[in-house]
């Protein structure tokens, strides 16, 4: 400490010059330099706030019992290694890009960048402190924390980390290592920051390393230092950097708070309570029950039910049990789509405006979340609500939080399962995001939606979460019964699913599992009301005589009664250019309906611009959802977009074979609101509302060698051989829901590599070894991709491998190389226009060569996502322009160039063999595409 070191009395030592104050620690936009001592000391500030305000109350506890100390004591520690993050500017190298003080010798060589060399020095300094040794010294984990706070942990030579070596490493000698010395001394005589007597787990590590990285962020912030540079005393005496602390630790509260950094606080109450509007029905009572007093710490809460049976208010109910119980208070909700991410945003709103205290931060998080109006959204699902305006509730998305790689920190997210697997590559700032995870509790919706890549990654997020003590809640409508060992056994931390007794998860009913004790589980008795049965008719798909699949003879021959006597139905179709055509076949069969029994029509995909998909997204599930005025007849035409989380009640369902987890996934968007029963047209329910009726279409003849090569690229032929034979089987007794669907589930999915033949396979063996053998191809990929689970990780650089792509290329899904095409409509003049040959032409940049963030929106809302391979032929003639190119997101986009000759005639945009069309009907069409 100072105190030791320097000598003389207290006074004398306050007011002596320690550090110098002409070593800069931020100089862009200020106009003058900041020096490193005060940046050090705002961050030290911004960290201690965090602690206080934001950290989540279990995750304190956890850190501090690690180190051995108080949660206060601890806290201070923490806040110092903040502190030290930047040491490393007080280099030659950092120091030389502006003009080095008099005094400072310039470096004999090149000398690391700052956050390298951060971790070089302090791995010598901080051991000088104290701290544990042994085989895992607890001071270079810290250089290795600190040295990550640019997002990526450095892997150095062990030798390079020894006092000795220090001065060949061009650190700097003399006068740099008494000012490295003597800011630590002055930092640690301010701050006190107590001795750990234990080390820290790497995986606790990890999480401290986002902590640090958040303060550096908001003490970096050019507004922010503006605001202390008058604060700036003339010398570097002890007396003068305390006062300035003083003044930065009175700033940092506010500043975190502003940035909307405050923890969740949500109203206890019961279930009814909580969700008022309704009485709960057997799953949700069952949770409200017994949940409770299962929960005796951190834990995994696996939840089955069909669609459409409450999951979201049970496992919200539930993330507030295991959160209080946790100490983490905070939610994130992760869902497979971006569309169900925007729908349940929503729904949380609207909770949140009932049950929380004070202000909620919430964001969205996608890839195209900036896009969303989330402001209106909030304020629209409030309003829904009836909560009056004064309430003291208040959710909102702060703008600092809309910055990129911030949104997960918000007290309650609601985004993509992506989002929390970056958390698992080797990302940049991948600790940020484990760190954002660790104060919440993590619901993951349409688990069984997941295929062997992306359920091997979460795997390992699972056992990072279980390893953090992360409350998780799995939610899904079928889940299969060795998944569901798999992911508890990677909660548990089990090196295989059999270490301690595998959960059964009933159907429906929950389970839930802690690290070290069996799990809990509970069957619900289904009341009789709600036992439904489900027929399931095959159809074999027709072949035209151009080869092309043939739905129409079916589909004209099924919605007869629905023209004559009304209703509403959906087919779904696995590809997008099967969707168009059968969208095509029935408008031609329409026009041949009598005018007053001619259903309205509506197509519904992927390659919709973004403003026409989300239009008509909205006019499908206000139509077809629990309240909204029903229309006298609508035939849907989708994709599997409509599977997942779209609340649709459909009178009748007509899906291509798919696997049969997802056709019982389909069938749930039949009949899903018993307060729809009575209004349904005679054809589609007998007495009482049952049964329900889906026609399945399947191979040519019910020949299934000759399954579509569309259906078996999307999905594994032995899946649908598997699908096909088990419905041949239920067709004559049909489908007891939820009675039969979990011995389905688990007979069409008898794990990644059956022991023992399947007779639903005989026949069709080879297809099973090709399944298996895509298996071991997606669960390799995903092994050499992601990080270390946390008993496996040797150190911290483990988490920073490779080339550590943009988060925007990092592989969360198997071959999904989705990009982004822009149709423009390109006039004689050249002029781009957007949404047709007389649209608005593309919006100009400023003289800063910028575009406003609503023209930015904009243009996006006309993109349309796409596989990569489908424009893998794309050339610079396929990128915007100079200026737009320029600027982001516009550089990333592919342009589709529409020519509009003199007639208003469009041509196709062309890309390698491929040509493209935007219809204003079908959406964006692949001219010739079969």
């Amino acid at each position: 400490m100072v105190t030791g070191d320097a000598g003389g009395d207290a006074a004398e030592i306050e007011h002596r010059v320690l550090v110098d104050l002409r070593l800069w620690g931020k100089e862009r936009d200020l106009g003058r330099r900041y020096p490193a001592i005060f940046h050090l000391v705002d961050t030290a500030a911004v960290a201690a706030a965090l602690w206080d305000d934001m950290v989540a109350p279990g995750l304190r506890e956890d850190i501090a019992a690690e180190l051995g100390l108080s949660v206060a004591a601890a806290g201070r520690t923490v806040q110092f290694w903040a502190a030290l993050h930047d040491i490393g500017k007080l280099t030659p190298h950092f120091q030389c890009q502006l003009e080095l003080p008099a005094g400072y010798p310039t470096p004999g060589h090149e000398t690391p960048a700052h956050d390298r060399a951060a971790h070089l020095w302090l791995a010598s300094a901080l051991a000088e402190y104290g701290y544990p040794g042994g085989r895992r010294p607890l001071a270079r984990l810290i250089a290795e924390v600190l040295g990550a706070h640019h997002g990526r942990f450095h892997r150095i030579d062990p030798g390079d980390l020894l006092p000795a070596k220090l001065p060949f490493l061009g650190l700097g000698t003399g006068p740099w290592e008494e000012q490295r010395r003597a800011t630590s001394e002055v930092l640690a005589e301010i701050l006190r920051p107590a001795v750990p007597t234990a080390s820290l787990s790497r995986s606790s590590a990890m999480v401290v390393a986002g902590l640090v990285i958040l303060a550096d962020w908001l003490a970096s912030q050019t507004r922010y230092i503006k605001t202390r540079l008058d604060a700036v005393p003339v010398a570097g005496t002890l007396a003068a950097v305390r006062a300035f602390h003083a003044g930065s630790a009175s700033a940092a509260p506010g500043l975190v708070a502003a940035a909307g950094l405050t923890r969740l606080r949500l109203r206890p109450g019961s279930f009814a309570e909580e969700f008022p509007d309704f009485w709960p029905n057997a799953l949700q009572a069952s949770l409200a029950e017994h949940l409770p007093s299962a929960v005796t710490g951190p834990g995994l809460l696996m939840i089955a039910a069909p669609t459409g049976f409450g999951k979201t208010e049970a496992a919200l109910f539930s993330a507030r049990v295991l959160g209080a119980a946790a100490g983490r208070p905070g939610i994130y909700v992760a869902l497979p789509t971006t569309a169900t991410a925007d729908q349940m945003f929503a729904r949380v709103a609207r909770y949140l405006s009932r049950r929380g205290v004070g202000d909620v931060s919430q964001a969205l998080l996608h890839g195209m979340a900036w896009l969303s109006p989330v402001d209106e959204m909030i304020a629209k699902a409030v309003s829904a609500d009836g909560v009056s305006g004064d309430r003291e509730t208040r959710a909102r998305f702060p703008e600092w939080m809309r910055g990129r790689k911030r949104g997960l920190l918000a007290g309650v997210g609601i985004g993509t399962i992506d989002q929390a697997l970056l958390a698992v590559l080797p990302t940049r700032h991948n600790a940020l995001r484990m760190f954002a995870l660790a104060g919440k509790t993590v619901v993951i919706d349409e688990v069984h939606a997941f295929g062997p890549y992306m359920r091997s990654l979460l795997v390992t997020l699972l056992s990072w979460l279980g390893e953090l003590r992360i409350p998780v809640v799995l939610l899904s409508a079928t889940l299969p019964a060795h998944v569901a060992a798999e992911l508890a056994a990677a909660y548990r931390g089990s090196a295989a699913p059999g270490e301690l007794t595998d959960p059964v998860v009933s159907y429906p009913g929950w389970t839930y599992v802690q690290r070290d004790t069996p799990p809990i589980s509970h069957a619900v008795s289904f009341p009789a009301e709600q036992r439904r049965t489900l027929l399931v008719e095959r159809r074999p798909i027709a072949v035209g005589d151009d080869g092309e699949l043939d739905r129409i003879s079916v589909l004209t021959r099924e919605f007869g009664d629905l023209a004559a006597e009304g209703g509403c139905a959906a087919v779904i179709c696995t590809t997008v250019a099967q969707a168009q055509q059968t969208y095509d076949g029935l408008l031609s069969w329409r026009a041949t309906v009598p005018a007053s029994q001619r259903p309205d029509v509506v197509l519904l995909h992927s390659r919709f611009p973004v403003w026409q998909r989300e239009a008509i997204t909205t006019r499908v599930t206000t139509g077809l959802g629990r309240d909204g005025v029903r229309p006298d007849r609508l035939i849907l035409v989708s994709t599997q977009v409509i599977e997942q989380s779209l609340d649709l009640d459909l009178d009748f369902l007509v899906s291509d074979l798919a696997p049969v987890e997802l056709l019982l996934q389909r069938a749930g968007r039949l009949h899903r609101h018993p307060s729809r029963d009575a209004g349904r047209p005679p054809w589609a329910s007998a007495v009482g509302g049952e049964p329900r009726r889906m026609v399945v279409l399947t191979a040519p003849e019910g020949d299934l060698t000759r399954i579509p090569g569309a259906w078996s690229y999307i999905y594994p032929a032995a899946a649908l051989i598997r699908a096909d034979r088990l419905l041949a089987e239920r067709e004559a007794s049909g489908i007891v829901v939820p009675d039969d669907v979990q011995e389905l589930v688990d007979r069409g999915n008898p794990g990644d590599f059956p022991a023992h033949q399947d007779p639903l396979l005989v026949g069709f063996e080879k297809a099973e070894t090709e399944r298996s053998a895509d298996v071991m191809v997606e669960q390799q990929f995903a092994h050499n991709r992601q990080i270390p689970q946390p008993r496996r990780l040797t150190r911290l650089a483990d988490l920073s491998v490779g080339d550590m792509p943009p988060e925007d290329h990092a592989a969360t899904r198997f071959n999904a190389d989705s990009v982004r095409v822009l149709p423009c409509y390109e006039d004689v003049d050249r002029e781009l226009r957007l949404g047709g040959p007389n649209g608005e032409t593309l919006p100009t940049p400023d003289s800063q060569g910028q575009l406003a963030r609503a023209e930015l929106i904009a243009v996006m809302r006309h993109t349309i996502p796409v596989s990569g391979h489908l424009v893998a032929g794309r050339g610079d003639d396929h990128a915007l322009p100079p200026p737009w190119r320029d600027i982001w997101p516009l550089g990333d986009l592919v342009l589709l160039r529409q020519p509009v000759d003199e007639t208003g005639r469009i041509s196709p945009a062309r890309i390698g063999e491929r040509t493209f069309l935007l219809d204003a009907e079908r959406g964006l069409v692949e001219v010739g595409e079969g």
